[in-house]
């Protein structure tokens, strides 16, 4: 057993190892904060609300912007939802989720067709039949892949920008698209 493990390391040059050791490493300190912070508090100490008395960055439009930036980093857009209603109400807390989830879209569909050559290296010939019924379809093909329970928000927004996909009907797929799961974290935020 121990002359297969010392194998495996001398043919993989240890970065199975390594790699193994830094996966572990990392989910021990994330549970380490995860268990050290206390979130109820956290999130009663933020100061979102609907009163005449606050800031617009208290308000609906610095939710909207601090949500659009975190789903832009690949916050799970379901969260921002959640936090949306747990804050503002189901219906409000529902619109400024959904506007900031497609804000988010536009970011970083944008910043993808910036650097869209990097990104077209990176996939060439791995995905071609994908991207031509992605591009042939766009608006049905996006809204199908955000009803899916899966999958990275930010890495179908920037591939979408990356291989030239409609940008008019990418976006107004994915705003349908979003309406469902929104709608269903929203109402778990809501309490």
């Amino acid at each position: 057993m121990a002359n297969r493990l010392l194998t495996v390391l001398r043919q993989s040059g240890g970065r199975v190892f390594l790699k193994g050791a830094l996966t572990i490493t990392v989910l021990a300190i994330v549970g380490y904060v995860a268990n050290s912070i206390d979130f109820e508090a956290t999130f009663k100490s933020l100061p979102f609300s609907t009163s005449e008395n606050a800031h617009w960055y208290q308000g609906p439009v610095g939710f909207i912007l601090l949500g659009a930036i975190l789903v832009s980093i690949s916050c799970p857009r379901q969260i921002v939802s959640f936090f949306a209603a747990y804050f503002f109400g189901l219906w409000t807390g529902f619109l400024l989720a959904w506007a900031a989830t497609v804000v988010a879209c536009i970011i970083t569909y944008s910043i993808a067709r910036l650097f869209n050559r990097y990104f077209q290296d990176f996939v060439r010939g791995k995905l071609d039949i994908a991207l031509k019924f992605w591009r042939d379809n766009t608006f049905l093909a996006t809204v199908i892949w955000r009803f899916l329970p899966a999958g990275s928000n930010l890495l179908t927004n920037l591939a979408a920008g990356a291989f030239a996909i409609p940008g008019v009907a990418f976006v107004a797929g994915s705003s349908v698209g979003y309406i469902p799961q929104t709608l269903i974290f929203a109402i778990v935020g809501s309490g």
